[in-house]
């Protein structure tokens, strides 16, 4: 019963998610198309705002990431079933094959620093931001020579640490960008992300550790694909 009820929950996100805008890739115009706001499409139907951004192939940029103070529970290809197999499945079908993952999976990639210097409050509106573009930045530090971000409409990261409310890395899921960067309440917004050597990522980004449920990556990932219209995220 628990996981019907999850998935109707999911499946109507994803119906609120074509009625918003989302990002555009960072390869085509640059990373300042995320951070000014999009301007959603209107149309006749009860949806209201329509995405052109949320249809069609999303490339995803999926990194899993471990500390150097805490061995992961769930191997590599656990993870990958889950991200890249299981994850574009669902997308699929609940946006009855409108919208689909090409995902480009990387790990283990090793932080600099231990957990205790990423990890966050498992309440949305506690998080240091400063902890969470932390975690990001210094995951495209670690593969920056290796990928070209431009490439990429998405990026999600996996702490390899195993979580529950208030341990491990302390929050199971979110979304980054549009979200934690800025806060969800107020002005949400999609902020620019830089590695030390100066490569830039103005894309969505969620974050799932290793035993999130699919649920939640799912959940997290539509927020990013909704994006932002009138100072709101569009997926709530």
């Amino acid at each position: 019963m628990k996981k019907i009820i999850l998935r109707s929950a999911i499946s109507i996100l994803f119906l609120a998610l074509f009625a918003c805008e989302g990002p555009k890739a960072s390869g085509l115009r640059g990373p300042e198309v995320f951070v000014n706001q999009m301007k959603a499409e209107r149309t006749d139907n009860f949806l209201g705002p329509q995405s052109k951004q949320a249809k069609g192939e999303q490339r995803v940029l999926m990194v899993a990431v471990r500390f150097p103070d805490v061995e992961p529970k769930f191997s590599l290809d656990n993870i990958r079933q889950k991200v890249v197999v299981d994850l574009n499945d669902y997308v699929k079908e609940q946006s009855y094959g409108q919208a689909w993952v090409k995902p480009s999976f990387m790990g283990w990639v090793r932080l600099p620093e231990s957990i205790s210097r990423y990890r966050v409050s498992p309440n949305n509106f506690r998080v240091d931001r400063t902890r969470v573009r932390k975690l990001i930045e210094d995951t495209m530090t670690a593969i920056e020579k290796d990928v070209d971000f431009t490439l990429y409409q998405h990026m999600l990261i996996i702490p390899g640490a195993f979580t529950l409310p208030g341990r491990g890395y302390g929050m199971m899921c979110y979304c980054a960008n549009p979200g934690m960067l800025t806060g969800v309440r107020g002005n949400p917004r999609f902020v620019t992300l830089e590695s030390m050597g100066g490569a830039r990522f103005s894309g969505g980004v969620f974050v799932g550790v290793e035993n999130a449920p699919l649920g939640m990556f799912a959940h997290d990932f539509f927020h990013a694909l909704g994006g932002v219209h009138n100072g709101k995220r569009l997926v709530p």
